[in-house]
């Protein structure tokens, strides 16, 4: 475990957690691997610390939430510590703390939704390394040393998801009562849905809001998979609307690979995802731990090709 005697010298520009090359403090593929509730926006997660140690949280919006000896870790918005303005977080989630050794540890203070450290739930308190991924509730960070190169000003860019009528990011619903210990969560958009499939073979169209993208074979199938099952769920309650496990889609794409697994979907979502967003779709798919992956928007009455 690294403290704060073992820094790396990583240069200017360089991803905070795996070095890579980054305008902000994360790398693109390090940010797709963190969760966040649909249509979660930067102004939702905020922080404060009066004496900053070594380490500090990164967001998904590679913005850097430095760490005080103690740090708390809940809904509401306090003079120090850090708050996470959305019902997955309860409000008194979660604790960090540095030991005398230089050592970090996260310890959950019985939150609804529970403390996560690299996929493991936490029960009681776990050690933190460098590079940890972190979740509160269903809010991914990493946990990083600050090795001399951590930027405190970033440019958050707005999060993404497709509105029904224009390509512009939507912003979450207000958050009314943070008092109430059970989630809430934001609703979903309802987005005309186009599937075509290649004349010529190979992949097929996506088409939403005036906007269209070509994907591969597999890429296609797996977007088409969860908009059918969004479309078949309509009436199941939107927290877990439209989820397909992983195991499932692991199984039933048409794969390149011979033997496919998890580390091959993450990296088909994260291809997948860069293509939407290019073509100005926006971020429409969702991941949960637990639940695997959906959708971020329900096929309106008109989509066609499901």
């Amino acid at each position: 475990m690294r403290t704060m005697t073992d820094r790396i010298d990583v240069g200017p520009g360089a991803c905070a957690r795996c070095d890579a090359a980054a305008e902000r403090n994360l790398c693109a593929a390090c940010a797709d691997d963190l969760d966040a509730p649909l249509a979660m926006v930067p102004e939702q997660l905020l922080s404060a610390c009066v004496r900053p140690l070594d380490a500090a949280l990164v967001d998904r919006w590679g913005r850097a939430h430095r760490l005080a000896a103690t740090t708390l870790i809940g809904r509401v918005p306090q003079a120090t510590g850090v708050a996470i303005l959305t019902g997955v977080v309860s409000r008194r989630h979660a604790e960090l703390r540095r030991d005398r050794a230089g050592a970090w540890w996260v310890r959950d203070l019985g939150s609804a939704n529970g403390t996560f450290v690299d996929e493991r739930r936490v029960d009681g308190e776990a050690p933190l390394a460098h590079g940890a991924r972190l979740t509160f509730g269903s809010v991914g960070v990493y946990f990083v040393f600050d090795r001399g190169r951590l930027r405190d000003r970033v440019e958050a860019g707005a999060a993404v998801t497709v509105r029904p009528d224009a390509q512009r990011p939507a912003v979450a619903a207000p958050i009314d009562d943070f008092d109430a210990e059970e989630p809430t969560f934001a609703g979903m958009p309802s987005v005309a849905l186009t599937f075509v499939e290649a004349p010529s073979g190979g992949g097929g169209y996506l088409a939403a809001g005036g906007n269209q993208v070509r994907l591969t074979d597999t890429q296609f199938a797996m977007v088409l998979t969860m908009a059918q099952r969004m479309a078949a769920e309509a009436t199941v309650a939107p927290v877990v609307r439209g989820f397909v496990p992983s195991g499932q889609l692991i199984a039933d794409l048409p794969w390149d690979a011979h033997d496919p697994d998890e580390g091959h979907l993450k990296q088909l979502v994260r291809r997948t995802r860069k293509a939407l967003e290019a073509a100005h779709l926006g971020d429409l798919i969702e991941s949960r731990r637990g639940f695997g992956y959906r959708l971020r928007v329900m096929p309106a009455p008109g989509s066609t090709g499901l």
